[in-house]
């Protein structure tokens, strides 16, 4: 903003106006010296001018327009004190000059006297409120100033008037992005300089402004332009490598930095996205060292330490990677990028307990996001949480086929039907061995586990089957083909009277299609003549490997007419609405269970999970105490009371059960596990 520019020009309009009026009073003799004063002033010879008006004022020291004349050539000469005497001597002669209060106000403006020189505008203003110029002058002060709202006012008046002045609509966009407001800036920057292409003159404030609307593209191109004429400006270096970097110029972006820092060795501030560009160009080494130089200067900036784990990330450094990832964090804990790369460096390491904690906080703010249930399930698989693990499984291969969930999915049927066989909850574990099948045709472990636990629940017949298909599958299996050959010798007579039917494992796909037409007929035969017993079972358990919950359920609930105390067939109609997700089924089924066996702790248990899953913790809670009371060594009563409490926020007993069963559990993993679960809760 030129400044002085503007006072010359008013000047020159206070001269023109006053000359009229002065000339009537101005005696012939000082107004002879006045015009030689003029040629003088008009030859640059300020001083000769200034002597020929004292002259003149010796002889007609009472017209104002001598004074202002000499005011102006002190201005001139930048001898502002003398100036801004000769003007407050003219403004006693012409008080209501609003003028000589507009002269007045440049030459404070230009001495940094901001207030004063307002109060000067303003009494001009008073005087002659029509004078749109001065609008202009107002506007610049408030500028100056810093009151931007103001400004914007005065200077939006002022074009109101004179619409083509590119000088205040330069600084009308200037003020708009002082105020932060450089959307407003870039539009007015853009008319300016569509309107005055070669006059343009604010490239930098245009680039910046341009660099904060995110327009990194054309900033560029304005930037440099900017450091045609100061090719040393570190503001906007600092600015072009940024943009540069935004639209993934690497190596224009490195170069620039280079110049900004060799300009200003000490700008740290601009190290972090200096460091940034290093690491995505692969200088992982440098970039972690500008990193540092960045925190030292600012030790409490999240997401430099965020960065820097990443970094270390990608150099395999899952230690220094998870120690910059828990410096993030407790910087700044709200941010869901940092818990995800926690989760994956504790998962990484191991470290369970601490991996699921932060994918649930990550979940907490991206509760629908598919990789993180994903992981968050692969989490509880390893810590033997297969019932959480196979429901996360589950509703993801409901939301999008995966494979690598299929099979993840099967493996922890199949653990958590060994858990189960181990636990003599034989019905329960056919299930689960069951959908691993389902799931994977040719996975011999299901098949065993399931020919084991058919074995203990007296179906010779199937059990053979399994135990068959799953020495086929893994003939190189030297336990498989040793209890097979066990389970036939022993079981000898009964294969020779039963015979094997031809379908005893649960049926694949293929099957099951080529089955469809012999199923219908044997729904007319039900239809014509009532199935037994036995006949509904096998029918339940043909729909259940089918993936036909309804229909097994339908054939189970038939078969318990027969046997109304049936309770193996009664826990599996509770646990197939268990998996449908139909908690209220489930809940009643198992309730008819407890009442013919109240003491049932598998039934017990399982309600105790469904409740748990509806979150209502205390019913839940009640559930497995009274397993606890039945059967005071079940270690998993502990565990699943301690996980209510902890859902529940109440610490104290979610630790005082995670304890109790520490002391019940002899697997040394799961021991780990929850160790790990205690020391964090403890903190």
């Amino acid at each position: 903003m030129d400044t002085k520019k503007l006072s010359i020009s008013l000047l020159i309009l206070l001269m023109a106006s006053s000359v009229q009026y002065s000339e009537a009073k101005m005696t012939k003799e000082a107004h002879a010296l006045y015009q030689q004063a003029c040629n003088y002033e008009y030859k640059s010879d300020y001083n000769t001018a200034i002597s020929i008006i004292q002259k003149a004022i010796a002889i007609n020291g009472d017209d104002a327009m001598l004074y202002t004349k000499i005011a102006g050539l002190y201005s001139d000469i930048g001898s502002y004190e003398e100036a801004l005497g000769a003007y407050k001597k003219a403004i006693k002669l012409r008080p209501n000059d609003a003028f000589i209060y507009i002269s007045i106000g440049n030459i404070l403006q230009t001495l940094g006297d901001y207030e004063n020189a307002y109060n000067s505008y303003m009494q001009a203003q008073q005087i002659y409120p029509e004078y749109k110029y001065n609008y202009l002058n107002l506007a610049n002060i408030e500028y100056f100033r810093k009151n931007y709202k103001k400004a914007i006012e005065y200077y939006n008046t002022f074009l109101s008037a004179y619409p083509e002045h590119q000088e205040a609509s330069e600084n009308l966009a200037n003020v708009y992005y002082a105020s932060n407001q450089p959307d407003k800036a870039c539009d007015i920057y853009a008319n300016v300089y569509k309107k005055y292409p070669t006059a343009f003159k604010d490239y930098a404030n245009y680039g910046m402004a341009l660099f904060d609307t995110k327009q990194y593209q054309a900033a560029v191109e304005i930037l440099e332009k900017a450091l045609v004429d100061n090719p040393e400006n570190e503001a906007v270096l600092a600015k072009l490598a940024l943009s540069y970097q935004n639209i993934d110029e690497n190596e224009k972006a490195f170069a620039t930095y280079q110049q900004v820092f060799k300009l200003n060795p000490k700008l740290v501030v601009l190290k972090f996205d200096y460091a940034n560009l290093l690491g995505n160009m692969g200088k992982y080494d440098a970039a972690i060292e500008q990193y540092k130089e960045y925190l030292s200067a600012y030790p409490d900036d999240a997401n430099a330490y965020r960065n820097l784990g990443l970094v270390y990330k990608k150099l395999d450094n899952n230690e220094l990677a998870l120690f910059n990832f828990e410096k993030s964090y407790s910087k700044d804990s709200s941010n869901v990028e940092t818990k995800k790369e926690l989760a994956l460096c504790y998962h990484k390491k191991q470290d369970y307990v601490n991996a699921l904690k932060y994918y649930d906080f990550a979940l907490k703010t991206e509760p629908d996001n598919y990789e993180l249930l994903a992981n968050k399930a692969l989490t509880l698989h390893a810590m033997d949480n297969y019932v959480a693990a196979i429901e996360i499984y589950k509703e993801l291969l409901d939301k999008q086929p995966n494979d690598r969930i299929k099979q993840n999915l099967a493996a922890a049927s199949i653990a958590y039907g060994y858990d189960l066989y181990e636990k003599q909850d034989y019905g329960q574990a056919i299930l689960y061995f069951e959908d691993a099948i389902n799931l994977d045709k040719n996975e011999a472990s299901a098949y065993f586990g399931y020919a084991q636990a058919n074995e203990k629940m007296g179906c010779i017949e199937t059990a053979l089957g399994s135990y068959e298909k799953a020495v086929s599958l893994a003939p190189s299996n030297p336990d498989y083909v040793k209890t097979l050959k066990e389970f036939k010798q022993k079981n000898k007579d009964i294969i020779a009277k039963g015979g094997v039917p031809e379908e005893t494992v649960p049926l694949t796909t293929s099957s099951a299609a080529t089955k469809s037409l012999s199923d219908a007929a044997s729904l007319k035969t039900t239809e014509a003549q009532p199935l037994s017993y036995d006949e509904l079972i096998k029918k339940g358990d043909e729909a259940y490997k089918q993936q036909k919950y309804e229909d097994a359920i339908d054939f189970y609930t038939k078969a318990v007419v027969f046997k109304p105390e049936d309770k193996v067939t009664m826990l599996k109609i509770a646990n197939t609405y268990k998996l449908l997700g139909n908690n209220a089924k489930a809940i009643s089924f198992y309730d008819k269970l407890l009442t013919i066996d109240a003491n049932n702790t598998d039934a017990l248990f399982n309600k105790g999970l469904v409740l748990a899953n509806q979150k209502n913790y205390d019913e839940a809670i009640n559930c497995f105490n009274s397993v606890i009371k039945l059967s005071p060594d079940y270690p998993y009563a502990y565990y699943s009371i301690g996980m209510a409490y902890e859902q529940k926020e109440d610490i104290e007993k979610a630790l005082e059960y995670y304890y109790l069963y520490s002391g019940l559990e002899k697997d040394e993993k799961m021991l780990n596990v929850v160790n790990q679960k205690i020391k964090q809760l403890e903190k």
